[in-house]
């Protein structure tokens, strides 16, 4: 059983507090899943039954809407524009910088988007890489999971997975999904190194999903800021623009 929402929430903010460090680098990760119009309809074609399904446990949740903390009104320029922002907070459509990607595919009759989302976060590493499940459906609630027989829980869903981001010298994207065709689960898992802001497509005769990683800077006061302190936003690995 995944954590109830509160205590991923407690969770998330902690890990928050203990990352963001002033050497911490945070990330913008995007990704689009779709599936190909012309899959739909595979005639007789036989997908191999699965030996092995991902494991969902141990995952992050993206946040939606974070809980009221206060009962006072903020004032329009009372909000402190240079705080850290908190890790794996859904990004609204108009941060996403494959905004133009996903108008793309949906004007496209060869695709079906099923799921465009974005978050930030700061590195993890490795070994304490975040793994965020995602999925096309909103058959998950934020604060309880649905009743069995419920409308929620006979939801369709066409595909979930998780998405995972390593950094260390190199950067490296892990994907692991599952898409559900006429009731059976077809797997597409794939690690791959990349460089940040390149588009990656991992691709199914069926689906595909579209991940970038970009370097996200968190504003500073234009008083603390200088040259000689900016940070390296080159791909992990890469020499630093001079």
């Amino acid at each position: 059983m995944r954590p109830n929402y509160l205590v991923r929430l407690f969770t998330l903010l902690l890990l928050t507090v203990v990352a963001t460090s002033a050497s911490a680098r945070w990330y913008q990760v995007e990704v689009i899943t779709f599936q190909h119009a012309s899959g739909l309809s595979t005639g007789d074609e036989q997908w191999p039954e699965l030996l092995a399904l991902p494991d969902f446990s141990d995952t992050v949740d993206l946040i939606v809407d974070l809980p009221e903390m206060d009962d006072e009104p903020v004032s329009a320029g009372s909000a402190d524009q240079h705080a850290t922002p908190i890790a794996f907070r859904q990004l609204d459509r108009g941060e996403m910088h494959l905004a133009g990607v996903e108008r793309r595919l949906r004007n496209s009759s060869s695709y079906e988007v099923l799921s465009a989302t974005a978050w930030r976060q700061p590195s993890f590493g490795v070994r304490r890489a975040r793994r965020v499940y995602l999925t096309d459906s909103d058959l998950r609630s934020l604060t309880a999971e649905p009743e069995p027989g419920s409308d929620a829980a006979l939801r369709e869903r066409h595909l979930e997975g998780i998405v995972s981001i390593k950094v260390s010298r190199l950067l490296h994207i892990e994907v692991d999904y599952l898409y559900y065709h006429e009731g059976s689960p077809i797997r597409l898992a794939e690690t791959r190194k990349a460089k940040l802001r390149e588009i990656h497509y991992f691709d199914h005769p069926l689906f595909g999903v579209i991940v970038q990683v970009s370097p996200y800077l968190i504003p500073v006061p234009v008083e603390q800021s200088s040259e000689d302190e900016a940070p390296d936003d080159s791909a992990p690995g890469e020499p630093s623009p001079s």
